[in-house]
C-alpha cells in the first residue's frame, strides 16, 4: 500500500474526491483487474461514486479520512477481491495540477511526459544514476514526491524509463501527462459537483 498526498490532502473527518492511481494491472497479461468490478468492490468497500478512466489502474471516487487510511482499504479489497497485491496511490487534485505544471516547454507532447510518483514516505532520490541514463534528447525534473522525464522519442524506447524503478527507493507508479489530465478533467467535474471548489 501506499499514499502520496502531495500536497496534503483533507483532514480525517472531511469527505474529499481523490483519484488513486494502481502500479501494474493489466500490463502484458498480469495482474488483470476488470474495471467494472473494480468500481463495483470500491462501491462495496464504502468509496462514493467510484469512476474508472481507461484500463491501466485510475480511479477517482469520495472518501473520508487521511490518503494512507483511504490505500490500506483499497488495496485490503484488491487482496480480497482480486488476489491482487500493489501499491495503492492516493492522490488528491493539487498532486495531479503539480505534475502537469512541468518545466519542458508548451510544444512537449503531454503523452511523451511521464509523471513517476514515489511512494510516502520517500527518501530524495538520488539521481546520478539516472541522469547517466538520460539519451540526448530526454529530461528529468524533480518535484515533491514526483520526478518528471521527457521522452521526445518515446517512453518505451528511454533506457531512463526502463530503469528507473530499479534506481528509486520504495514503490512508484506512472502515468502520461495526457492520461493525468484527462484524469484531472474528472476529478475536477466531481469536486465542482460537490460544491467543494
Amino acid at each position: 500500500m501506499s499514499a502520496r498526498p502531495e500536497p496534503a490532502g483533507p483532514g480525517q473527518g472531511q469527505a474529499a474526491d481523490w483519484a488513486i492511481l494502481l502500479r501494474g494491472v493489466n500490463v502484458g497479461g498480469a495482474n488483470p483487474l476488470p474495471m467494472a468490478a473494480w468500481r463495483r468492490n470500491l462501491a462495496g468497500l464504502g468509496f462514493r461514486d467510484p469512476q474508472t478512466l481507461i484500463q491501466s489502474g485510475n480511479a477517482v471516487l469520495g472518501a473520508k479520512g487521511p490518503a494512507q487510511a483511504i490505500a490500506a482499504r483499497i488495496a485490503a479489497g484488491l487482496a480480497e477481491g482480486f488476489g491482487i497485491e500493489t501499491p495503492v496511490f492516493v492522490l488528491p487534485e493539487a498532486a495531479l495540477a503539480a505534475a502537469l505544471d512541468h518545466p519542458f516547454g508548451a510544444d512537449a507532447d503531454p503523452a511523451r511526459i511521464q509523471a513517476i510518483f514515489l511512494a510516502e514516505p520517500a527518501p530524495d532520490p538520488d539521481l546520478t544514476r539516472a541522469k547517466a541514463l538520460l539519451a540526448p534528447s530526454e529530461a528529468l525534473a524533480q518535484r515533491p514526491g514526483l520526478l518528471l522525464l521527457h521522452a521526445p522519442q518515446g517512453v518505451g524506447r528511454s533506457r531512463l524509463a526502463a530503469a528507473l524503478p530499479r534506481l528509486l527507493h520504495g514503490p512508484v507508479t506512472a502515468r502520461n501527462l495526457r492520461t493525468l489530465a484527462q484524469l484531472l478533467v474528472l476529478l475536477r467535474s466531481r469536486i465542482r459537483e460537490d460544491g467543494a471548489g
